[in-house]
């Protein structure tokens, strides 16, 4: 498959059948043996479309006067994308590959109205955002942001909050790697990590952080288990937490496993219960609890709002449930899962939640509570 076909996959994937940005990638990376200038374009591709995914259709939609199929529709969204955003990719290579897509996957007809749609947008200026007269769907439109999500903003925010913040999660994040203290140093790990070609500045936010760019995934050193790919806000659970040797810790919602073995790393003599309500995520913790060469530890399946627990610990991590809007930068996927009536549930679940596992901390013991 090229990588506009992998690329139509993958957000076909993740956009019609749910599947979470980052695994269906990493997976696809993983399996095809792509090269490193390819991986790139898959990325961006997958990544730039559904960040835009509101936005592309504001500007296709005058477009297409015909019924399409799912995956037509898909085709013209990637491929869109690439035509406004990509300037590395010439608008021609774009349409005759979905153009070829096409016809492979339904016939001259299919090829022929992606082409018809294509060819018409590319001769056409781009409809301007100033058509719009409401500000808060402006706003979404040009952002990609559900209306919904902005309102919510603009109510707390005001609408220059809600600009602000709408811009901000459009940009790029940095990526942060979470070195493993139970088997290297912070300092050591950037020194490999120098010696692989890629870029490695130790954080200053936290002590395990380090700022990296490349292909960190590709590193023997991850394979190793030396690294951990994690937000430096979410190794800042650790810093709250304060965990000591002999420490016996519970990570209440835990999956993927991120912020308990965290914690794991840095009680040598310790033990940590790592509990998640989906009982097909456990063996997500359980690869990685593997793969970074930790022991003493349990995973399993358990309901945070009315599980009993085995034991009493020093020390809890409720990673709640919560709307995730604030990594929307990251899975981008989750402004258009999300709807208006979750964030009122979520409160409800997150209190239920709270309200069984403190009756599972011992006296004097630490509780962090990070949604």
């Amino acid at each position: 498959m090229t990588v506009r076909e992998l690329a139509l996959d993958a957000y076909t994937r993740i956009m019609d059948e749910g599947g979470y940005s980052n695994i269906i990638l990493n997976d696809m990376i993983g399996r095809e043996g792509l090269p490193a200038n390819d991986r790139g374009l898959l990325t961006e591709i997958v990544y730039g479309t559904i960040s835009r995914r509101l936005t592309i259709h504001f500007h296709i939609r005058p477009f297409i006067r015909t019924k399409l199929k799912r995956w037509q529709r898909n085709l013209l969204d990637i491929t869109v994308y690439q035509i406004i955003w990509l300037e590395r990719v010439p608008n021609y290579a774009a349409i005759n590959e979905a153009v070829d897509i096409a016809k492979k996957r339904g016939g001259p007809q299919a090829a022929n109205a992606i082409n018809a749609i294509l060819r018409s947008f590319e001769r056409k200026p781009l409809q301007s955002y100033g058509d719009i007269r409401s500000s808060t769907a402006r706003l979404s439109i040009e952002a990609s942001i559900p209306e919904w999500i902005i309102s919510h903003w603009k109510t707390h925010h005001g609408m220059d909050g809600a600009r602000e913040i709408a811009m901000a999660l459009g940009s790029r994040p940095k990526m942060y790697i979470r070195t493993n203290t139970a088997r290297i140093s912070r300092a050591a790990l950037v020194e490999k990590l120098h010696e692989e070609g890629l870029g490695a500045v130790p954080s200053e936010i936290q002590a395990d952080a380090i700022e990296v760019g490349g292909e960190v995934l590709q590193s023997k050193f991850y394979k190793e288990g030396l690294f951990s790919i994690q937000d430096v806000s979410s190794m800042l659970v650790n810093d709250a937490l304060a965990p000591e040797d002999g420490d016996v810790i519970l990570d209440a919602c835990s999956a993927p496993g991120g912020k308990g073995l965290h914690a794991l790393e840095k009680v040598r003599d310790g033990h940590v219960d790592l509990s998640d309500i989906h009982d097909h995520k456990i063996p997500l913790i359980e690869a990685q609890a593997e793969r970074l060469g930790l022991a003493n530890y349990e995973a399993f399946q358990g309901d945070a709002t009315q599980k009993d627990y085995p034991r009493q610990y020093d020390r809890i991590i409720v990673d709640a449930p919560c709307s995730g809007l604030g990594v929307i930068r990251r899975k981008p996927e989750i402004r258009y899962e999300r709807k208006a009536e979750d964030i009122d549930s979520l409160v409800a679940l997150q209190l239920a939640i709270l309200s069984n596992i403190k009756n599972y901390l011992k006296p004097g013991g630490i509780l962090v509570y990070s949604t």
